[in-house]
């Protein structure tokens, strides 16, 4: 999935007498989609990743125009329309006429040809051709002509839409190729999304290799556009469409966005849109102004450009510097790409030949052994049939058009590929060497700490004139250290972070230090944002240290590893908090690659060999995986005897409980509160999803006590009998609690048997009769709750 980028139309209603006036106006929400669709697919390329590439692009684009005024190629992209309505008669309500499509296309194809005599030219001197037209598709996906060109109306049988089951349920219905077709849907939106005008969905750029398969982005690519504002009122008499939205604008608008443009104020105060040629705003114009002056009070506002929010009436520009970024996505995201690179569908061939076979994968290098690659046939011609065979894949040959293949095994494999339409099957496209399988599994983990170092507690005072440890607390007051990952392989989730610390003293029972994630996107590949941060009770590092041990820690929530870019990890520390800290490093000048970084008192972040001298190796370990593991939280690290503590697993479907000291054992659920005496390690294992690692756990460290030790066995002062039973289960209770118990009963399937018991157990016993004559034969679990203490029981009756 990628960015969304959408318009909403906001009606602000005020009382005139006795009537309304109504105004409608343009807004946009592109980075609030950007920020769900990261949350929902986290494994998607991120859109500042497509930036570097574009903007080397234009820079090369521009280089060729000496003159300002580029040329290129003329490119033809075919469209289909999705008509989505609820069985009108066609030319009626939401099921649009042929002529109020055909005027939408001539909307757009003025606008990117600024051709002269329409609305859609202007006088600038940054004007451009974007040399871009658009065309209905006159052939459907296997080549048939088509009676009505670029339209396909389809009966959604319902009223409205709103963005979740356009996204998830009409789009993969309806889409058509999407690197064969640039897909519009028109309809009417409903529900929390009943004020949008439209959204589009920004290019995705996963490398040359190929499509970057992000959980169906190729099944959603595209724009939405509200039925009322398709088309264009001058063009014909359209008695759905309003002003100010009625000249056909709102594609214009989105289809920028679809290529790569953003927003000309950049989606910040005077922030940039990468394009030099806009001027920098403070944000969206509206209505048609025409002296406001920029961000640097010199230029004017371009208010007529179609990537602001005025009216259809003041949009006419497209700027060059706009199209040298729409051209650089052509060029480098590759199913934008593929729309032309083929020869484009606006002119289909007479099929005289069989296909020109050609294809692409989502992935070729650095797949991860027992990872999936998605192939996706770009065969000329019109294929209706199709053959691959995969070398060391599983499985090992496919007839689907764009199959998933699993490689499990390490090694260098080929890909054969071919297709055939009504004239016969192609020559068999063999490509040797294509995908590269990695030895590194789908759940690992990294260090740049090799076997060979030396595990070193290096003193600040070897590296200047500097007090305290090089990696820890220091004279220069560093903020933070961090250690680089590349994440070659590209995976996609930190789970946890294990780090070898060398020494601590001078420690408050309550000190603590973050343990951080950021992204690699800071200057020179160092620390940029923050994706996850974590306290660390360093009481815990005491003990670890004592162990000589690593101090593993398990990350609160599912972290995004930058979205299989590199990242760093590392720990933020306080100098004057009363503690001396220091983490194990290796010998200086065992470790040349510059993998660690420091921040220094004013925030800035520098690698160790220039802020230090000192080529070292941080002994840091992310745990990272293709798939999610299981997170866990506490709401407190350190309380006193008897505190509540409120503990959360997230990562998985089904969650199961336990405690160091067996208090607590097989209790469900994805929440546990307890109230624990003395320090425990509470463990919960997560299943019902395909997990990296299955278990995580959390130490509450209780004030004045010793790190987790055994006691008495709960679940044994616990017995059911007879087991197996019949027509009574007899339950006995001997240890010391004392107070209210709690029986929950459930079958294999979760359903309650019976209601919820209360007991008060006031004497070292307890003992209790179920009359379960009524139950079926079978296994059922029996909860039973004292205090913060749990336990399940399994019972069978015969």
């Amino acid at each position: 999935m990628t960015r969304g980028v959408f318009l909403t139309i906001a009606f602000l209603t005020a009382a005139l007498g006795s009537g309304l006036a109504q105004t409608s106006i343009r807004q946009c929400a592109t980075m609030e989609q950007d920020s769900i669709n990261k949350r929902r697919y986290p494994e998607r390329k991120n859109f500042d990743d497509l930036e570097q590439a574009i903007q080397a692009k234009m820079k090369e684009f521009q280089h060729q125009s000496p003159n300002g005024r580029p040329q290129a190629e003329l490119i033809t992209i075919p469209i289909i329309v999705h008509v989505v309505h609820k069985g009108e008669a066609v030319g009626t309500g939401m099921n649009l006429s042929q002529a109020q499509i055909k005027s939408q296309i001539e909307v757009l194809n003025e606008d990117f040809r600024r051709k002269a005599g329409t609305n859609g030219f202007n006088t600038s001197p940054v004007g451009a051709d974007i040399e871009i037209e658009f065309c209905l598709s006159p052939v459907d996906e296997q080549g048939n002509l088509l009676t009505e060109p670029g339209i396909h109306r389809y009966n959604g049988g319902q009223d409205t839409w709103t963005r979740a089951q356009i996204d998830n349920s009409l789009k993969p219905t309806t889409i058509w190729n999407s690197a064969k077709f640039f897909n519009v849907w028109t309809l009417k939106f409903g529900g929390e999304d009943a004020n949008l005008l439209g959204y589009a969905q920004f290019p995705d750029q996963s490398g040359l290799s190929g499509l970057n398969d992000v959980g169906g982005s190729d099944k959603t690519d595209g724009v939405v556009i509200q039925y009322t504002s398709f088309g264009s009122a001058q063009k014909g008499s359209f008695p759905i469409m309003s002003p100010p939205y009625n000249k056909g604008r709102t594609l214009s608008h989105e289809t920028g966005h679809w290529l790569g443009l953003r927003h000309i104020w950049g989606d910040g105060s005077c922030a940039t849109d990468f394009v030099d040629d806009t001027p920098p705003a403070q944000g969206p114009n509206r209505g048609c102004p025409t002296t406001k002056l920029s961000c640097d009070n010199v230029n004017l506002l371009m208010p007529q450009n179609y990537m602001d929010y005025t009216d259809d009436d003041c949009m006419n520009i497209f700027t060059i510097g706009q199209k040298a970024r729409i051209r650089a996505v052509l060029s480098v995201s590759p199913r934008r790409k593929a729309l032309y690179a083929q020869g484009s569908l606006c002119a289909p061939p007479n099929v005289t030949d069989p296909p020109v076979v050609s294809f692409i994968a989502d992935k070729t290098n650095c797949v991860l052994s027992g990872s999936e690659v998605r192939f996706t046939d770009l065969s000329t011609n019109f294929p209706t049939q199709y053959y691959w065979k995969f070398e060391g894949g599983d499985p090992a040959s496919s007839t689907e058009a764009n199959p998933k293949i699993r490689y499990n095994v390490a090694g260098v494999y080929k890909v054969w590929h071919s297709a055939k339409n009504k004239i016969g099957w192609a020559d068999t496209l063999e490509v040797a060497g294509y995908i590269t399988v990695s030895s590194e599994g789908l759940c690992s983990s990294f260090s740049n700490f090799k076997p060979e170092y030396t595990p070193t507690v290096l003193d600040a005072a070897d590296f200047g004139a500097y007090t305290g440890y090089l990696a820890g607390t220091n004279s220069t007051k560093a903020k933070a250290y961090s250690e680089l990952f590349n994440n070659t392989c590209g995976y996609k989730y930190i789970s946890g972070v294990k780090i070898k610390f060398g020494h601590l003293e001078s420690l408050s029972e309550d000190a603590t230090i973050n343990v951080t994630v950021w992204n690699a996107l800071g200057y020179q590949s160092g620390p940029g944002a923050v994706l996850e941060r974590k306290e660390l009770l360093l009481k815990q590092v005491q003990d670890d240290i004592a162990n000589n041990r690593f101090t593993e820690v398990t990350l609160d929530r599912e972290t995004p590893a930058a979205f299989g870019k590199p990242f760093h990890v590392g720990i933020e520390i306080v100098n004057d908090a009363g503690y001396k800290l220091a983490v194990i490093t290796s010998a200086n000048n065992e470790a040349t690659n510059s993998t660690s970084w420091v921040q220094d008192d004013n925030g800035e972040w520098r690698s160790m060999t220039i802020a230090f001298g000192a080529n070292v190796a941080l002994n840091i370990v992310p745990i990272v995986g293709a798939n999610p593991s299981v997170q866990v939280s506490s709401s407190k690290l350190l309380i006193e005897p008897g505190e509540q503590v409120i503990l959360n697993g997230r990562g998985a479907s089904i969650f199961s409980w336990s405690s160091s000291d067996n208090t607590i054992s097989d209790v469900l659920g994805p929440q546990l509160t307890v109230n624990p005496v003395r320090t425990t390690t509470y463990t919960v294992t997560g299943s019902g999803l395909e997990l990296c690692h299955p278990n995580a756990t959390a130490t509450v460290y209780v004030s004045g006590t010793p790190t987790p030790t055994e006691r008495a066995d709960l679940n044994a002062s616990i017995q059911l009998h007879p087991n197996p039973g019949t027509t009574r289960l007899n339950l006995t209770i001997a240890n010391d609690y004392a107070g209210q118990v709690t029986l929950h009963t459930q079958s294999m399937l979760g359903q309650d048997v019976m209601a919820p018991q209360s007991l008060l157990k006031d004497t070292p016993t307890l003992s209790t009769a179920i009359d379960t004559s009524t139950w079926p034969a079978g296994l059922y679990l029996i909860h039973v709750r004292m205090g913060s203490q749990g336990v399940l029981k399994k019972w069978i009756k015969k």
